[in-house]
């Protein structure tokens, strides 16, 4: 697999031409990734920011979006809040580490409040009950269309209310990049990644109790509930992405991408 220069991008603010964009310095990511209700974290560390750069990160609110890629053409790894902006001055360089949420307040703040008579679809209360976090939703498809309930009411944190409906489905809930999605336990959707020695795959993949851990050349295709197809020695077959790691820096260090594939019922 030839693989060609190497790329980070951080873009701090919206997405319009006020938003901050820092490529040419040295930068360091860790980007942590899981289908889970809890937000996504990690952490971006950039050298000899200016002073006037910094203060305009503090400026430009708290999002921040971040790619990463080869051959110039980085794919986004991550979107979301930032957590926090500390600087480090080291005996040589100026280290500014900004910690990553995955829209941290929207998820641990929002309530939902409704009642309803008779019966009404579990799809149809994941619906509304999003509205609550001002987050967009994907892959509700995920959740069954002949659930139901029946004179229900709810008075608490969103997040609870997801848990307690969706539970009973085994039906995940998660945040990822800006997004509510949806993951049915034991599938997965259709996008494939292949994953082998010509496509990046670095050493041998193994087996544990959780699933199946990888290790690749850093790859911004592989997405949290999509399918890994691993071709090695010992290990083949088709997994669900339950977890990921991106980490490495834009130089000479570790440029990778680790994670976990669950099995995929058939």
């Amino acid at each position: 697999m030839r693989l060609y220069k190497r790329i980070i991008q951080v873009l701090i603010g919206q997405e319009d031409s006020t938003a901050l964009l820092i490529e040419n310095l040295f930068i360091q990511i860790e980007i942590k990734k899981q289908i889970s209700g809890k937000p996504n974290e990690g952490a971006v560390q950039i050298y000899n920011l200016s002073q006037k750069t910094e203060d305009q990160i503090r400026d430009n609110g708290i999002r921040i979006r971040v790619l990463a890629g080869h051959d110039g053409k980085p794919i986004l790894l991550h979107d979301g809040d930032i957590r926090r902006v500390e600087r480090d001055r080291g005996e040589v360089d100026r280290i500014t580490t900004i910690s990553l949420g995955g829209n941290t307040v929207k998820l641990r703040q929002a309530l939902f409040n409704q009642s309803y008579s008779g019966q009404v679809a579990v799809k149809q209360i994941a619906q509304d009950a999003i509205s609550s976090f001002g987050i967009a939703s994907a892959d509700i498809d995920q959740i069954p269309d002949d659930a139901f309930l029946y004179d229900f009411s709810f008075t608490g944190k969103t997040g609870i209310l997801l848990d307690k409906i969706l539970n009973p489905l085994n039906i995940q809930w998660f945040e990822d990049d800006n997004f509510i999605r949806f993951s049915a336990r034991g599938k997965a959707l259709e996008d494939v990644v292949v994953l082998n020695k010509n496509s990046g795959l670095i050493g041998s993949p193994s087996v544990t109790d959780s699933g199946v851990k990888f290790k690749s050349v850093l790859n911004g295709r592989i997405t949290l509930n999509n399918r890994i197809k691993i071709e090695s020695e010992l290990v083949n077959g088709v997994y669900k992405v339950s977890q990921i790691l991106h980490k490495g820096d834009n130089r000479e260090g570790e440029f990778i991408t680790e994670g976990l594939g669950a099995e995929i019922e058939q």
